[in-house]
């Protein structure tokens, strides 16, 4: 008959390859942050090193191209079923006008659904393309960058906060300068 204590090892044994694959996981998403997500890093890198930190660092998009392929797929899918169902037919006869509507119908859907989810990509490529323009017009002021933090200045910060009030202490207070204006006299 049937091994039950077999059967139950087999679950345990997933159980175990879970929570070690967990950890794996996690190990492996420590040395990325150390050694590939890092932008010093990526000139020492060889081609693959490259591909590998651009991807982790959303350089490019990956999904477009998927989409693409899916698209493709779906569009020679949609039809070759309706030219196969030319030689079909069911329990109300012959399926070629229906093969033939989805040959014609088909791949318009499959368009207008593909150039729908397409918008949404290409929204994003468009804000990522007038943050970068903006990044590089602004690249003599000092600001703050939401999407690639400098966490070097957080372990400063530690040593030179008691350092900060002794300094705003021997500063005097600056005040704002004052415009002049001129009056004309009123007509």
């Amino acid at each position: 008959m049937y091994d039950y204590a077999l059967y139950g090892s087999r679950i345990s044994t997933l159980g175990t390859l879970g929570i070690i694959a967990i950890l794996l996981a996690i190990i492996a998403t420590m040395l990325a942050f150390i050694f590939i997500v890092p932008a010093k890093r990526r000139e020492k890198m060889g081609k693959f090193g490259k591909f590998l930190h651009d991807a982790c660092n959303f350089k490019f998009l990956i999904v477009e191209k998927i989409l693409q392929a899916l698209y493709i797929f779906f569009t020679a899918l949609v039809i070759l079923v309706g030219f196969f169902m030319l030689f079909c037919s069911d329990w109300s006869g012959w399926m070629g006008g229906k093969g033939i509507l989805l040959m014609i119908l088909g791949p318009i859907a499959v368009r207008l659904s593909y150039e729908l989810v397409m918008m949404a990509v290409l929204a994003v490529k468009n804000i990522i393309s007038i943050n970068n323009k903006l990044r590089n017009q602004n690249e003599g002021a000092a600001g703050t960058d939401i999407f690639d933090p400098d966490m070097s200045s957080l372990k400063e910060a530690f040593g030179v906060k008691e350092e900060q009030p002794a300094k705003a202490q021997a500063a005097p207070a600056e005040s704002a300068p004052v415009q002049e204006t001129k009056e004309t006299p009123e007509q």
